[in-house]
């Protein structure tokens, strides 16, 4: 029995296909709700884009401090990167207590100095500006203290380089609390800024081994 069941008419299946399809949109409508208020926000977001571009030249701008650089063997020394009033000059003396130490072998220099096209305070300078002098960043690292060693492996002849940043004043720790390890090649994506070193740090490209705190707290302090 066919009686309770009827198939469609022509008329219902056309009921259907407009209950489904999307509203049709007449030129007026679309360029007066799409396109015209595209305008404004793009002008809205490059506005947000000049305020924290101004807020990080206010940063650097402000920054007061100085850095001691290490350089261990032949032709090595010992360097003041000194920061202040926008400018970074090399010295012989501090203009600061230094913020940290950097103690780099000979070989971990002529290796990072070597890959960089720009420079940064630990070697190649990241995109990211995660390697700056900022005065938040000196006023954070300013209250950690600590040895921490960063080592980067499979070097193209199978070696590996790392250099130390020492946190605070007094004398240097005979051993680092804290290694950080990667491959050079991660290390040259995180120079590039094709890879975020927090990401890389969570998800174990960066490897920690030791006090994991001070390598939290350290790089909390360079955020």
């Amino acid at each position: 029995d066919h009686r309770g069941a009827s198939a469609p008419t022509p008329l219902g299946r056309d009921r259907l296909t407009a209950h489904h399809a999307p509203a049709a949109i007449t030129p007026e409508v679309f360029f007066t709700e799409k396109v015209a208020p595209q305008f404004r926000r793009r002008i809205d977001e490059m506005q947000r884009q000049i305020m924290t571009l101004q807020q990080q030249v206010q940063e650097r701008m402000n920054a007061q401090g100085s850095v001691r650089m290490v350089v261990e063997g032949d032709g090595g020394g010992t360097w003041y990167l000194n920061t202040r009033n926008g400018e970074m000059t090399v010295a012989a003396e501090p203009a600061f207590p230094p913020v940290m130490t950097v103690y780099q072998s000979r070989a971990y220099f002529d290796w990072s100095a070597a890959m960089a096209t720009e420079s940064g305070l630990f070697g190649p300078s990241s995109r990211n500006n995660q390697s700056e002098l900022t005065k938040s960043r000196i006023e954070r690292l300013q209250k950690i203290k600590g040895l921490l060693q960063f080592s980067f492996t499979h070097l193209p002849d199978g070696s590996e380089r790392s250099f130390c940043i020492h946190l605070g004043d007094g004398e240097r720790p005979a051993t680092p609390q804290t290694t950080l390890s990667m491959k050079a090649d991660d290390a040259q994506k995180i120079a590039r800024g094709d890879l975020n070193p927090q990401m890389a740090f969570m998800n174990g490209t960066i490897k920690v081994t030791g006090d994991m705190a001070l390598a939290m707290q350290f790089g909390a302090a360079m955020m």
